[in-house]
């Protein structure tokens, strides 16, 4: 049975192809538009290149596919293609589905948290998902509570205040303080970087703008513009650039903070009411690396799996799965192994030896017999390295095939690559990937982090040794490197390992600042040629710029 399945919302759009309960391929729409989260494409996002990509990988036209599944937040250009033959679900259980079909676990609480899914009908008003809870089983998964938000305008639109949102909240103050992306959306993944620069002294003020309480959150439309306007007064009143940079701060700290009390309180009511021993986290909200881990350590739950494409790209993994075990009848056990993100397509030596040939009077290639310890070397000398490398990772973490690598030992090397590579604010920190036997001599955790979804602290003895990847507040946004994953990956620590004694390398996405991982190699020789990037490592060519 093959299951095209088709995700997103009105941005971050992606799809999935599922063959008999197996992810034959995922990919987003971003990657292939070269567009961020695919966002204001226009009458182009009808052209759903992603499905197109899936369907290619199997070798499959769109009349192979027994079911096509999608969730009905989805803006429906993205489906035009497809409409006459859609199932439609909720937002929220494709959340649901991306995360629990995707775990390790036979029964498993399941919480999905986002600014808004699916509209509903509540008293005659409009409302949209906000927070669901469910549980997952053999039998597959049975909502146990969703909230909803009622929605203020009359239109959808990136702007719109819909009431009961942790996603809301959490991107209205990104806004508020002057973090936006494409399109006008917040970016809320600055604001958890800024966070630790902050101090706590807003963090009550905005307590006080929501009701917490036993499994529900509420925020109405009234405090939320009081959070708005908590935020314009204090900028308004600050004393020059620096103490308005502080406010900032101060806001991210709070929200942050708050996010954090909010997503443990909810987790232990939903402990509570299930017993079960295992969450599975998807929505935006579970892209919050800190709070993820905080409920590992301040609630119950024993094991925590976040689909790594926790936000709308996710639902297209999610509607999929569901095809094959809910709407086809398939029982649910999970893989006996862990699941891998890297579903994207081989592009194989020939492609890449075409790419590189494009533009041969530029680069200079090599093909060393001993690739890990050439590029090795090149790290513990001080490059920053692309590194290009099988099947491309789903959601926004570059784990490790489509990533920049370079020293975690070298103090300055966040402020390189930030100012040089990335071209973003120097406050924003960067990850490291460790060695799985390793991860505890580092990380005061033993939990692995096979998604980069999990924030520890940096052992104190640890913390001058790697700075390049220790936030100011001693924590780092951890990824646990297995050779079930990425035996390439783990050669490289290895040997950087055996040179250095550090089994720790820095690890940021490919790409440059508001730009789209890189998905093809002209995608990585093309970003290659326009930063400060040292070296590019294609499958197993090295490759520098000539000398001009």
């Amino acid at each position: 049975m093959r299951i095209l399945g088709l995700g997103g919302s009105h941005h971050d759009f992606a799809a999935c192809l599922v063959e008999d309960g197996r992810i034959v391929a995922a990919v987003e729409e971003e990657r292939l538009t070269r567009v961020k989260i695919a966002f204001g494409l226009g009458p182009r996002l009808q052209r759903c290149l992603a499905a197109d990509y899936v369907l290619a990988e199997a070798g499959l036209g769109p009349e192979d596919v027994d079911l096509i599944v999608a969730n009905d937040f989805l803006n429906p250009v993205y489906s035009l293609r497809y409409r006459d033959r859609i199932e439609w679900i909720g937002h929220h259980l494709s959340h649901a589905a991306s995360t629990f079909y995707t775990s390790p676990f036979q029964r498993a609480a399941v919480m999905v948290m986002d600014g808004r899914g699916s509209e509903v009908e509540r008293d005659g008003e409009r409302h949209g998902e906000t927070i669901s809870f469910y549980t997952g089983d053999a039998r597959g998964l049975t909502l146990l509570r969703g909230l909803t938000g009622r929605i203020a305008t009359a239109e959808q639109r990136l702007d719109d205040t819909y009431e009961n949102s942790i996603g809301w909240m959490y991107e209205a103050v990104s806004k508020e303080i002057g973090f936006f992306t494409v399109g006008g959306m917040g970016a809320p993944g600055k604001t958890m970087g800024l966070a630790p620069y902050g101090t706590p002294r807003y963090v009550e003020a905005l307590a006080g703008l929501y009701d917490l309480a036993d499994g529900d959150f509420r925020q109405s439309l009234a405090q939320q513009e009081a959070v708005r306007a908590l935020i314009a007064g204090e900028l308004a009143r600050a004393d020059g650039t620096e103490a308005a940079e502080q406010v900032r701060a101060d806001f991210a700290y709070a929200v942050q903070a708050n996010t954090e009390r909010i997503v443990v309180e909810l987790a232990r009511w939903l402990h509570r009411e299930t017993g079960a021993t295992d969450l599975c986290l998807a929505g935006g909200v579970a892209l919050n690396s800190v709070a993820n881990h905080l409920i590992l350590r301040e609630t119950p739950f024993e094991r925590v799996h976040i689909v790594p494409a926790a936000g709308d790209n996710g639902t297209a993994i999610g509607a999929a799965l569901h095809g094959h075990y809910a709407l086809g009848g398939h029982p649910w056990a999970p893989a006996a192994g862990l699941f891998s993100p890297y579903l994207g397509r081989l592009h194989d030596a020939e492609e890449v030896e075409a790419a590189v040939a494009a533009r041969a009077d530029r680069l200079t290639v090599e093909r060393p017999e001993d690739l890990c310890a050439t590029v090795a070397r090149e790290l513990a000398d001080g490059a920053v390295v692309g590194w290009f490398q099988g099947r491309s990772e789903i959601g926004p973490r570059a784990l490790g095939n489509r990533s920049i690598l370079a020293d975690p030992r070298d103090p300055g090397m966040k402020d390189r690559i930030n100012a040089k590579v990335k071209h973003r604010e120097a406050f924003r920190p960067f990850a490291p990937v460790v060695l799985e036997e390793r991860q505890t001599e580092y990380f005061a955790s033993a939990v692995p982090a096979y998604y980069m979804l999990l924030v520890p602290q940096v052992r104190p003895d640890k913390r001058a040794v790697i700075p390049a990847v220790t936030h100011v507040d001693g924590s780092a946004r951890l990824q646990t490197a297995t050779p079930e994953l990425n035996p390439r990956l783990c050669e490289l620590l290895g040997a950087f390992d055996r040179l250095t004694g550090v089994p720790v390398l820095l690890n940021t996405s490919f790409n440059d600042n508001e730009e789209p991982i890189v998905e093809s190699p002209e995608d990585a020789l093309r970003c290659f040629l326009s930063t400060d990037l040292d070296v590019l490592v294609l499958h197993d060519l090295v490759i520098r710029k000539a000398a001009a």
